[in-house]
């Protein structure tokens, strides 16, 4: 059976209020986005007969048969009698993507009641307003009104991204494409005048496609109902935050920004969270770079790290990461059973160190890395491998791709890729991500990933 929020993310009929002929005006951009689609598009627009081959109507009132989204790309002042057109032709839902109100001070929190009272007596329901609206790569739902040739659009997958900023969405999904990584939705709450992060979160808990939500947040519209439904949510998939708004400065920020407002401590929120079992991310990249490890692992069972490499320095540094807290994940490395370290002393040059960090040299081989992480993997005492590649060794080939894929996706404790490196690093890095295994630039950011994962790991535990 469909929700209503099917009508805003898997929409059969798409209306556009604000079409343009005009190539340089939002209104065209949007239609151009949209007609890419796999749904019916209609544009509104009461001096055009035709844009883009498609047939225009003059209002959302005249167009034939139902409407499950209606996109209203207008100045703020001209919104809200097109969103009564839309309560009025019982329109699903409405997304108003113009800025200029609440955020802007007392005229515009005025426009914007007036959208909500234009809702009224109506099952129809507003996304926004100052939003960019939606993204569903899977369907070619895309209501952004930024050139795909300026911004380039995801691949399908399986993060959900539900943000307060429209900048911060766009940057995500510019960065999620850029390495390969998959989204299944891009929601931008905007100004939470109806619809919030709380009933966003309750429709992707239940969004086959999606493994892992990911946010960002200036302020919560109930913070005792984010917990609730949080708590519910994470106990089947993860959820990470990035909460702006954290100091003095953030809230002002965020005041005109959103128009959000927050005045809890950001101590009380940090423990909040924790209780939800809510993973909390501190920058855009964090926000990323945890989401996708989430992703594809979800968790693992400790907090027992290998590290695997084949340059002594690499292996240094990865080590006092894992293990600082002040500068590191607060993790512990694993100690290899003497079974384990006996194996690896049959497949390795006798001169490597088999103790963990695990040491193979520049005399590494693609079959070294293969056969040495199978004998890591049955160790009992790892709960998570953090492998280091080098792509200059010699004998070592693009079939490294393959063998830390076939590894990470089907062994038993589950591996994180680290390379450092130039173009070539940063290719096999983005092969990595096609194949599902989260791949990292640098090496905190991948023992960063495997922090979050035995966070979520010890709140599973913890809970059950």
């Amino acid at each position: 059976m469909r929700s209503q929020f099917d009508a805003l993310l898997n929409p059969r009929s798409v209306a556009l209020v604000g079409a343009s002929a005009n190539p340089a005006k939002i209104g065209h951009i949007a239609l151009k986005n949209l007609s890419k689609g796999k749904f019916k598009v209609y544009p509104v627009n009461p001096k055009e007969k035709r844009i883009l081959g498609l047939k225009c109507y003059p209002s959302v009132a005249d167009i034939p048969g139902d409407v499950d989204l209606a996109v209203v790309s207008l100045p703020a002042e001209a919104s809200i009698e097109p969103v009564k057109d839309c309560a009025r032709k019982g329109v699903c839902f409405v997304i108003v993507t113009a800025s200029g109100f609440r955020e802007s001070g007392p005229k515009g929190a005025k426009l914007e009641a007036g959208l909500v009272e234009a809702l009224e007596g109506s099952r129809t329901r507003l996304l926004g307003p100052n939003t960019m609206g939606v993204l569903v790569p899977s369907s070619g739902l895309d209501t952004l009104f930024i050139p795909r040739e300026k911004s380039k659009r995801p691949k399908a997958g399986a993060i959900a991204m539900i943000s307060q900023s429209g900048a911060v969405s766009v940057s995500f999904l510019e960065k999620a494409e850029a390495s390969g990584i998959g989204i299944s939705a891009c929601v931008g709450l905007g100004n939470k005048a109806n619809v919030d992060e709380n009933e966003m979160l309750r429709y992707f808990a239940s969004n086959a496609s999606t493994k892992c939500i990911a946010l960002y947040l200036e302020s919560f519209t109930d913070g005792r109902d984010f917990v609730k439904v949080s708590r519910g949510v994470t106990m089947e998939k993860p959820i990470v935050l990035l909460k702006g708004g954290r100091s003095k400065a953030g809230l002002r920020a965020a005041s005109s920004h959103t128009g959000a407002i927050s005045s809890a401590s950001d101590t009380l929120i940090d423990g909040a969270l924790a209780q939800a079992g809510v993973v909390r991310a501190y920058d855009e990249e964090e926000l990323i770079d945890v989401a996708k490890a989430l992703a594809y692992i979800d968790q693992i069972k400790g907090d027992r790290i290998c590290v695997v490499a084949s340059a002594g320095g690499f292996g240094v540094i990865a080590s006092d990461l894992v293990e600082s807290y002040e500068h590191g994940a607060g993790l512990r490395m694993a100690s290899l059973s003497e079974k384990t370290m006996k194996a690896l002393q049959e497949i390795v040059p006798w001169y490597s160190s088999v103790k963990n960090p695990v040491d193979l040299t520049s005399s590494v081989t693609d079959e070294m890395y293969d056969a040495v992480l199978e004998i890591l993997q049955a160790d009992q005492g790892v709960d998570g491998i953090m492998m280091s590649l080098e792509l200059q060794p010699p004998n070592i080939t693009k079939r490294l791709i393959e063998i830390g894929s076939k590894r990470s996706l089907h062994g038993n404790s589950p591996i994180v890729i680290s390379a450092f490196g130039g173009e070539r690093t940063q290719a096999m890095l983005r092969e990595f991500e096609k194949r599902g295994v989260p791949a990292y630039p640098t090496i905190w950011r991948a023992i960063r990933a495997l922090g979050a994962l035995a966070k979520r790991g010890s709140y599973l535990r913890r809970s059950k």
